[in-house]
């Protein structure tokens, strides 16, 4: 079906600009006229098919930033008076991300025929989760969308911040450690085995470090596909072990010196952002703590929000149910008493929100400052003992030739 573009005026200075499916220019003319609509400008800018749309594409992969856009584009298309259905079909004209562009096209076409735009957006899970789809609703019963759109981009943005300062910490240890690695394997390869031959010329007794290098070596280079083998067969097992006893992982990760106390100021932080976003909006608290739980990504930290929803479905406070895990701060747990005692709570976790993220800053700040000379160090020592094992025999043979 084409799909127009159009301006009309309705009262001496009111204009409205939208988008109109119809067959031709004077189809979309004869619809405005009829809804009391002067026509100005109609003009023909594609076409909108009826789609099977498929989510699991390997090649169309749907970026954070993807969904980002869009939350942005239709919070401000339906702030600035289009109506709904208008800016999804002008959005779907913008969206360079083929595979999105088909989604937001269906998501368009189920609006067109009579659902609910959250509704519609469900039937893409994957994309739009129960977080996102819960905000959507309560933006279409509360009739202020556009401002719920924006909340939600903006709380994705702040989520994704925070993700992206993990990324970016951990890319300069991953740089260090991979280039290495790929040093010490091209020294182990290819160097030494040539300068062996140079050992055997000479026929010198050589050093324990040498010998212990060189036997390394040649284990290297005559088993290689042993070793390719043994670390592709660990990362499986470790991935079967991981979705077995994923819970089991997530226990000990708790635990670590670092680590542990890192992963539970991220929990609290994505914890008390989004109920915050949720409350804000009229989200009564146990519904809002039944939203979140899904989008965690600890399962233990999950388990003890189950409780606290549980306790809190037969009367009880999310203060006094967070005091019973350990994996809570007592930070946090103070700060939610606080805000039921005084009827803020929405406000409180926001404040508690902003506190862990600036807490994780600080935390990553301080982690690579220990892991980069502590990285450096050890490829160092081995790259030193390389070095060393492969001079002692030059240094005693020239202490012989002496």
């Amino acid at each position: 079906m084409p799909l127009f573009n159009y301006k009309a005026k309705k009262g001496p200075s009111n204009f409205i600009n939208g988008v109109m499916e119809g067959e031709s220019p004077q189809e979309i003319a004869s619809k405005l006229t009829n809804q009391g609509l002067f026509p100005i400008h109609i003009e023909l800018i594609g076409e909108v098919k009826d789609k099977s749309i498929t989510v699991n594409s390997w090649f169309s992969k749907i970026t954070v930033r993807d969904l980002n856009v869009f939350t942005y584009q239709l919070s401000s298309l339906i702030k600035s008076g289009l109506p709904l259905l208008s800016a999804l079909f002008i959005i779907t004209e913008q969206t360079e991300n083929k595979h999105f562009k088909n989604i937001i096209a269906d998501i368009a076409q189920s609006v067109k025929h009579g659902d609910m735009l959250s509704s519609a957006m469900s039937k893409y899970p994957k994309i739009f989760n129960q977080l996102y789809t819960a905000m959507i609703k309560a933006g279409e019963d509360s009739g202020a969308l556009d401002i719920i759109l924006r909340r939600v981009a903006e709380h994705r943005e702040k989520v994704e911040q925070i993700k992206s300062q993990i990324r970016s910490a951990l890319a300069y240890p991953i740089i260090v450690t991979l280039v290495g690695l790929g040093s010490i394997i091209f020294l182990m390869t290819v160097v030494i085995p040539q300068i062996q031959k140079v050992f055997v010329t000479l026929k010198v007794d050589l050093p324990l470090p040498t010998q212990i290098l060189l036997m390394v070596s040649n284990s290297v280079t005559d088993y290689w596909y042993l070793f390719l083998g043994g670390i592709v067969f660990l990362l499986i097992l470790t991935k079967g072990v991981t979705l077995i006893e994923r819970k089991a992982l997530d226990r000990m990760k708790l635990t670590l010196p670092f680590i542990g106390k890192f992963i539970k100021k991220t929990e609290s932080a994505k914890l008390a952002s989004s109920l915050s976003l949720l409350l804000t909006n009229g989200i009564p608290i146990l519904a809002s703590l039944e939203i979140v739980i899904p989008t965690l990504s600890n399962d233990v930290i999950k388990d003890d929000l189950i409780k606290v929803s549980n306790d809190l479905r037969l009367g009880g406070s999310m203060s006094k149910g967070l005091q019973n895990s350990p994996h809570f701060f007592p930070f946090m747990t103070n700060m939610i008493r606080v805000g039921e005692e005084g009827g803020r709570l929405d406000e409180v976790l926001l404040e508690v929100s902003s506190f862990y993220e600036r807490e994780i800053g600080e935390s990553i700040k301080i982690g690579l400052s220990l892991l980069e000379p502590i990285l450096i160090l050890v490829m160092g020592m081995v790259v030193g003992f390389i070095v060393l094992s492969m001079l002692l025999p030059i240094f005693q043979i020239s202490v012989m030739a002496q």
